[in-house]
């Protein structure tokens, strides 16, 4: 206990979990919370809390720990109890967050990113995205607001979060809206100017002007690398070199349009999003690299052509792309294995699994080898390296002698070769015995405990010769030993012990000798992730009917396009168009609630990224500028967290919209300023889109209820009118979903509270209502007085832009 109590001073933040014998002992407040959280029994040792968990079930309680955000120390016996001089040596050998985990069977495919914020002065700070499963990271300086910043942690789904101790007021407001994140703060000691050895070892470099990087980004990555050597108690080698998050070749896009476009899964949306529709991927590299690719579109016209140029490659061949996805089928997460190779957490079913792929590589070089592509890196090397010494079908246990293949060493070979014929020499003895003594129904048998034996029923007791030693009576027959037996379980253990030693051995120095790959295995991923995407990609293309976009930033053309997703899970999509130029670039949208003019901004904001994600696009038609942004101001909500009303939610959204978009931009807007009076909500309205129409230039689609505000189109002429038709019957109004030119004449609002299931006699009602309260001269009035209105010239002197 006092062990116990010197280890976990040094580890108070975390839960310490204590080896001894086959389990791992929590103790004191640890037990309680342990206890409590896995579900377990908590038991009293000399009156203390102890609560315990089986050695060989680690991972499966760890995962359930850390998903609970709790922090994980491991301390393991380092030395052999059989061997130990007094109490046994124990050291913590690892420390375990939501974002240092690399097992296999405790994470699934997605990315697990986690975000470390270094607050340098003022609203300036430098972010460092990491997944330590992958190695993948980003590194880049920010100047933004704490709110921004918290915009920016919800566009991502980060396991953990790393602040500088700075950060104290933006932890409180984290936990607040995300209790169940793994927050934890850094001292200031990680951030100190000790950062180039520490960078220069990781990524086996002489300099460190190589990483293109600032002083402070230097100061926030070294600190990261800190941290998890500290935590991983190694030298952190498997990161890919920092890649800028703001990059020129990208387009950002932020958290309100990730949702309000359905863009990536979250927990509401399974299934009903792009991603969803998009994910023909085979390989859980592929999976995770889809959802990057989505959420940081191209923005260079050649890169995005050459990805549309594979898709084509694919699409024309139909039996190579399906024959293509068989093979990705069999290909394992060699990303995550090449992290585990590097951290020295590999396993024999890993080792097993990259030597599957490796063996799956030259029939995919084939197949691309006759589309005239690029072929992959097959490492021939390696391949012959674990097919010599991984066993065909290993088990998971290091140390049982299943695991090294038989001729990749004599010594082990020897070893095993007692046991492998152990059962000859029982049955050979087994028959001398019976000869010798004449009892027939004589047994030679082994157990753990008491090793060889030979077993004789009592009724042949009399016959048991005087040489035999009494080993264990039981109930109908008694247990014996030779000499002879002796010597044999002598060698049968030392046997057991060597291959135990030896294969651990072994297998340690097939890992390291491995850790001259991982980069390359690294690479090899990438490269199969970018095949499984675009054959992916084909595979989409022809399943539902789409077509190859083409590009010219002057104009904006869709042709009978549709949403991705909705007609999915629709027997009968209508599609429609949309034309503009750079001098007809700004539409107002006018038309009842229901009839789909948010589907119609959905859609053209997610053909515009399927597009520069270098897929195919639902459409018979699509010529496209290649946007630098796309913002979108759709659907009201309260964000009852902070105490913002959905006027000022609304307001907000508009803001970082009027600050950040330009001409090279999609804006999307879906009733903006109804979240106040009317009089406020149309001259808002009005007044933005004015400002976008005069100084961003942006393409713009603005949806609305306002009427007013298709009085734009007499003041500018690039500002167009589109309506959702709507047919009148006698029943009734049905929706037609189709857009034209024009102004929507009603708003259909009372028809529309019929057809949601308002009974009739408030639909009466409130026809009554309408044409008592209705005054079509007041309306014409107002319309003449709007005409009044003086075309105001905005300002061309902006703010400096920002990223959100």
């Amino acid at each position: 206990m006092r062990q116990y109590l010197e280890i976990k001073n040094e580890y108070k933040d975390c839960i310490l979990l204590f080896r001894l014998g086959d389990f791992y002992e929590t103790f004191f407040e640890d037990a309680k919370i342990t206890s409590e959280a896995l579900q377990i029994t908590l038991t009293q040792r000399n009156g203390h809390p102890m609560a315990g968990i089986p050695h060989h079930a680690l991972d499966n309680y760890l995962k359930k720990l850390l998903e609970q955000g709790f922090k994980v120390a491991i301390c393991d016996q380092v030395e052999d109890p059989s061997t130990a001089k007094g109490i046994v040596k124990r050291e913590v050998t690892k420390i375990l967050t939501p974002g240092t985990i690399v097992e296999e069977n405790m994470i699934d495919e997605n990315n697990r990113y986690s975000l470390l914020i270094y607050l340098i002065d003022n609203n300036n700070y430098v972010f460092v995205i990491f997944d330590f499963s992958t190695g993948e990271l980003y590194v880049d300086s920010f100047n933004l607001s704490e709110n921004e910043i918290l915009d920016f942690i919800s566009s991502y789904s980060f396991v953990q979060i790393l602040l500088s101790s700075n950060l104290k007021t933006l932890k409180n407001k984290i936990k607040n809206i995300y209790p169940a994140l793994y927050v934890e703060e850094l001292d200031e000691w990680y951030f100190n100017n000790n950062f180039e050895d520490i960078l220069k070892e990781s990524y086996e470099i002489l300099n460190i002007d190589v990483l293109n990087l600032s002083n402070n980004e230097l100061l926030a990555l070294g600190a990261v690398f800190k941290y998890l050597e500290i935590t991983q108690k190694q030298k952190i080698t498997h990161f890919s070199f920092p890649k800028h998050f703001k990059s020129s070749n990208n387009m950002i896009l932020d958290s309100t349009t990730i949702l309000n476009l359905g863009l990536l899964p979250n927990k509401e949306n399974k299934g009903k999003t792009l991603y969803d529709i998009l994910k023909f991927t085979k390989t859980s590299m592929g999976a995770r690299t889809l959802q990057q690719w989505i959420s940081k579109p191209l923005i260079k016209k050649e890169d995005i052509e050459k990805r549309l140029e594979l898709v084509e490659i694919f699409r024309n061949d139909p039996l190579i792309m399906e024959e293509l996805k068989e093979y990705l089928s069999s290909i394992r997460d060699i990303e995550r294995i090449s992290s585990r190779i590097s951290l020295l957490r590999a396993t024999p079913r890993d080792l097993t699994a990259l030597k599957n792929t490796l063996d799956v590589l030259p029939y995919i070089n084939e197949l691309l080898n006759i589309l005239g592509l690029d072929l992959l890196n097959e490492l021939h090397e390696l391949k012959q390296l674990l097919n010599n010494a991984i066993a065909d079908e290993p088990s998971n246990q290091v140390g049982s002698g299943k695991v090294i293949k038989k001729g990749y060493n004599n010594e082990l070979d020897q070893y095993k070769k007692i046991f492998e014929n152990s059962s000859e020499f029982l049955k050979e003895i087994e028959s001398n015995e019976k000869q010798r003594t004449g009892i027939n129904n004589l047994k030679v048998a082994r157990n753990k405990i008491y090793g060889f034996y030979i077993e004789v029923t009592k009724a042949n007791i009399d016959k048991v010769p005087p040489h035999y030693i009494r080993k264990q009576t039981l109930v109908n027959s008694e247990r014996f030993i030779t000499e002879e037996l002796r010597n044999l379980e002598e060698k049968y253990s030392i046997a057991e012990k060597k291959i135990d030693e030896l294969e651990k051995k072994l297998f340690n120095n097939l890992i390291l000798k491995l850790q001259k790959y991982v980069k390359e295995l690294k690479i090899l991923s990438s490269n199969i992730s970018k095949i499984d995407i675009l054959r992916g990609f084909a595979e989409a293309s022809i399943k539902n009917n789409y077509v190859k976009p083409e590009f010219d930033n002057d104009n904006f053309i869709i042709i009978n396009g549709r949403h991705p997703v909705v007609e999915q899970f629709t027997d009968l999509f209508t599609p429609n168009n949309i034309k503009l130029d750079r001098n007809k670039r700004f539409v107002i949208l006018t038309g009842p609630n229901m009839s789909g003019k948010s589907t119609y901004l959905r859609q053209i904001g997610i053909i515009s990224i399927m597009a520069q994600i270098g897929s195919y696009v639902p459409a018979e038609y699509a010529k496209l500028p290649i946007l630098k942004n796309i913002f979108t101001r759709i659907g009201a909500k309260d964000d009852v967290v902070s105490g913002k009303s959905t006027f000022l939610v609304e307001m907000a959204e508009v803001s970082t919209i009027l600050n950040n978009a330009n001409e090279d931009s999609l804006i999307l807007l879906d009733e903006v300023g109804r979240g106040t009076g009317t009089i406020d909500g149309i001259s808002v309205a009005w007044a933005t889109s004015e400002y976008i129409y005069q100084i961003l230039k942006s393409y713009t689609i603005f949806a609305t209820h306002y009427m007013e505000l298709t009085m734009l189109n007499d003041f500018y002429e690039g500002i167009i009118n589109k309506r959702v038709k709507v047919l009148e019957t006698e029943s009734g109004i049905i929706f037609l979903h189709k857009i034209e030119d024009g102004i929507s004449d009603k708003s259909y609002g009372i028809e529309v509270a019929k057809l949601a299931g308002i009974p009739n006699e408030v639909v009466v009602r409130a026809k009554e209502v309408m044409e008592e309260i209705s005054n079509k001269t007041e309306f014409e009035n107002k319309l003449k007085s709007m005409k009044k209105i003086k075309q105001r010239k905005f300002n061309k002197n902006k703010n400096q832009l920002k990223l959100f």
